[in-house]
Formats: C-alpha cells, structure tokens, sequence
C-alpha cells in the first residue's frame, strides 16, 4: 500500500469502507453496508462507543485510542461513513476503501503484523472477540481504533496486543519508508585521501625518472 493516498484532513493514507450490509426488505443491513434490497431505507451511523480502550491495549509506545465500538468494522464491512464517524475525533476523513492487502483475517494470538513496515503517523483498528475496558467492563465483538508515531528509523514491523481474543485487523495510513542522503565524508577523510593521492603521484614519478 503506498503512503499517503485516499485520506483528507490526515495528512496520511486512509482507506476502508463500501461492503454490504446484510439484505433485508425494510431495514438497513448490519454494519452500514451500501445497498439493500429496502426501498427507502437509510444507513444507520454508528456513534463512538463511550467504553473506553487504552494506549496500553498494544505494545506501541505513546499510542492513542478510539473505542471501543460495537460490532466489526474491518475488512470492508461497514460503510466508509460509519468509518469516518468514529475517525472524525482524530480529525481524520477516509476518502476511498482500504485494499485487501491492507487487511488481515484470521488471526489468532495477539500479534499484528501487516507484512509491510510501519513509519511515521500510522492508524490501525483492531476487531476483538472478547475484551475488559479500563472500567472493568466485559466486552464482547469490538473494535478499538489505534494511532501512533511508528517513528522514522527502523519503524515498526509488527506489534502485539494486551488481549489475545483478536480476530481480523485493518491497516488504514502509514507513512513512507525514509530516505537516506548519500554520507559526507568528514574533513578528515578528505585529508587522507589527498595524502595518498599525492604518495600516489610522488611514486610514479619516480618510476619515470628510473
């Protein structure tokens, strides 16, 4: 996934959104899908949740925390509206959907890793099938949103969570990876290599007054 694409008012890429909600003939579909066989129907928003996750839920330090939010909003289920909705405290607005590769599925364990490194200001969520919020409160079928400064050296190639109840992840902004001016040499590493250039000439002409 290149950096910086399909997100406004970021400043990174964003993406994710636009799959089907479940068909139904008079009610919106689960999860803020596109399109229903209802006539007239309207998507439902999903307002951020008011049980609160934590910075400390993955092994990223100084990370901040939107959640947690009832139900999956990974893998393109939900609309990019109910998305951005709970984006929005970030000041964040996904402008396209996420690319499949940005997604993972499956997952057992608590460990994250999106084939790919990490960089600079980055955004993930995180779909948990059972978790306790910093209220104690027993948490099931969530998703907790996740930025953090992935740094600009070596970056982050993966990272865990404290609850190994995680089923899917999204990926949606990252940085690039940095790029690296060619080394100057110091002062000193001029004067030697003058030094031998100067030896170097010193003996060929002596050679050529042999």
């Amino acid at each position: 996934m290149s950096a910086n694409t399909a997100m406004a008012a970021a400043g990174g890429k964003g993406n994710n959104g636009n799959g089907k909600g479940n068909s139904g003939s008079t009610t919106p579909g689960n999860g803020n899908g596109n399109n229903n066989s209802g006539a007239g129907t309207t998507p439902v928003i999903t307002v951020p949740a008011t049980a609160s996750c934590a910075s400390s839920n993955i092994s990223v330090a100084g990370a901040s925390c939107i959640g947690f939010v009832s139900g999956n909003l990974n893998g393109n289920k939900p609309s990019l509206d109910e998305i951005n909705q709970n984006l929005s405290t970030w000041g964040v607005h996904l402008t396209a959907p996420v690319a499949s590769t940005s997604m993972l599925s499956g997952l057992t364990g608590n460990t994250i890793n999106f084939k790919q490194q990490l960089y600079g200001d980055t955004i993930v969520s995180i779909h948990y099938g059972n978790v306790t919020d910093v209220l104690g409160n027993k948490l099931t079928n969530v998703t907790a949103f996740y930025r953090f400064d992935a740094g600009h050296g070596a970056g982050v190639d993966s990272f865990t969570t404290k609850f190994d109840s995680l089923s899917n992840a999204t990926l949606y902004s990252t940085g690039a990876a940095p790029t690296h001016a060619a080394a100057v040499p110091e002062p000193g590493t001029y004067a030697m290599m003058f030094a031998g250039l100067g030896l170097m000439g010193l003996v060929a002409r002596r050679r050529m007054q042999k």
